[in-house]
């Protein structure tokens, strides 16, 4: 029976696991688990990087310990890193909700129509997108000589020395082919992004290497489904694919079905749909909905002012006793994108009488998201041309109970 090791990071935190397959059932046991989140660095928003990686290298050095042989890494999409030809990190690694990537929409657009950018890509116009960031980048960052690591090549590459790209990440970058599966050099050349800036693709599945962290030399790097949600798809006990909507609910919501083929086309484009790759040559065709992000702003800012976190199993227990619809909010509405968020700036947009405590607050943004799937899966079916029956949610608010009873009232 052997032992792995699996690091998945998210928005707001990481894990460390170690899991083992009995009869083909697998046993996971949680090793490590740690915070995470986008912190200011003067006007910008940056990932604790460094932190993110000592927390990495502690997880797997005690699952090492305990029998572990093997690794894998999974986390967020679209943030990267850049290293230069030493290998040294140039600059820091910037969250995608920093506004600042804002100005590289227009820069893109000045180059590439959005008809043509999202016919060869398939990927949905969101300012978070890889390319966009590099529109806006340093100049001096985008050069020949230097490479672009994703947040999860990233971390192997400093746990094994090896650089690469893995698909289902790439794919979300906007500077890939999803039908090709390799990078777009029709992209690439209008924005001036060298091809060299870009690592070699590889899929899932593959040996990248041994680890050279001190404390885990005998693990091996495994390259698996390197972005959280091609990873939680794989994961998701589909029996039907042309049956099944399924939903990543954490941070943000990712909602839509697992195919085999990317269909980008004007009916796809006008609701905005994105084609992610997945495992084993599968294609997730997704829309991105605000998740759980302004109920753990709110928590942030709470945080700050009651100098202690307050538990979130206590405010959903306390949402449940506020009066039900005295309110909406657009849950996707632009100016709540960027971090820094609170119970103030959300409740300017809300449409309504204003709640008038925190229960409230916590009341209106969880059926606000209902809201927003729900329609959103009216529209997923619509182009799909399938009514689908069955919701696979997975994720952590997949566990609030009463929020995936009120996702199923409101979808039949």
């Amino acid at each position: 029976m052997s032992l792995i090791a699996a690091v998945d990071i998210g928005a707001s935190s990481g894990r460390v696991l170690t899991a083992h397959l009995d009869n083909d059932v697998p046993t996971t046991r949680e090793i490590r688990r740690f915070r995470n989140g986008p912190t200011p660095l003067g006007s910008r928003w940056i990932w604790p990087i460094q932190d993110l990686l000592d927390e990495v290298k502690r997880g797997l050095a005690e699952s090492a310990n305990l029998g572990a042989r093997t690794f894998g890494i999974d986390t967020w999409a679209v943030d990267y890193a850049v290293i230069e030809a030493s290998g040294t990190q140039m600059g820091p690694v910037y969250a995608h909700r920093d506004t600042h990537h804002w100005r590289g929409v227009e820069k893109v657009r000045n180059q590439i129509t959005w008809a043509e950018q999202y016919r060869v890509t398939g990927i949905q116009d969101i300012s978070i997108n890889t390319i966009y960031q590099l529109a806006g980048e340093d100049p001096s960052r985008v050069l020949a000589g230097n490479r672009m690591l994703l947040v999860p090549d990233f971390f192997i590459y400093h746990l094994t020395g090896v650089i690469g790209a893995e698909v289902t990440n790439a794919s979300t970058t906007g500077l890939m082919d999803p039908r090709t599966r390799k990078w777009a050099h029709e992209i690439l050349e209008p924005l001036n992004i060298p091809a060299t800036f870009l690592p070699d693709l590889h899929e899932p599945g593959q040996l990248i290497g041994r680890s050279r962290a001190e404390g885990t030399e005998q693990l091996s790097a495994i390259s698996v489904a390197t972005h959280d949600t091609a990873s939680a798809f794989a994961g998701t006990p589909i029996v039907n694919r042309d049956d099944a909507i399924v939903i990543s609910l954490g941070t943000w919501a990712l909602v839509g079905y697992e195919a085999t083929t990317a269909h980008p086309g004007r009916k796809t484009e006008t609701i905005n749909l994105t084609h992610e790759l997945g495992v084993e040559g599968t294609v997730r065709c997704l829309r991105n909905v605000t998740g759980m992000w302004l109920f753990e702003e709110c928590r942030r800012s709470w945080e700050a002012s009651d100098g202690t976190p307050p538990d979130p199993g206590s405010l959903l227990v306390a949402a449940l006793g506020a009066p039900a619809f005295q309110a909406i909010l657009d849950v996707d509405e632009p100016t709540l994108a960027s971090p820094g968020q609170s119970a103030e700036t959300i409740l300017r947009r809300i449409v309504g009488p204003m709640p008038h405590d925190r229960r409230g607050i916590v009341r209106i943004l969880l059926e606000s998201l209902i809201a927003r799937l729900a329609a959103q899966i009216v529209d997923i079916e619509r182009i799909s041309g399938r009514t689908r029956s069955i919701i696979h949610v997975v994720g952590g608010a997949s566990r609030i109970h009463f929020l995936m009873q009120w996702l199923s009232d409101a979808t039949g």
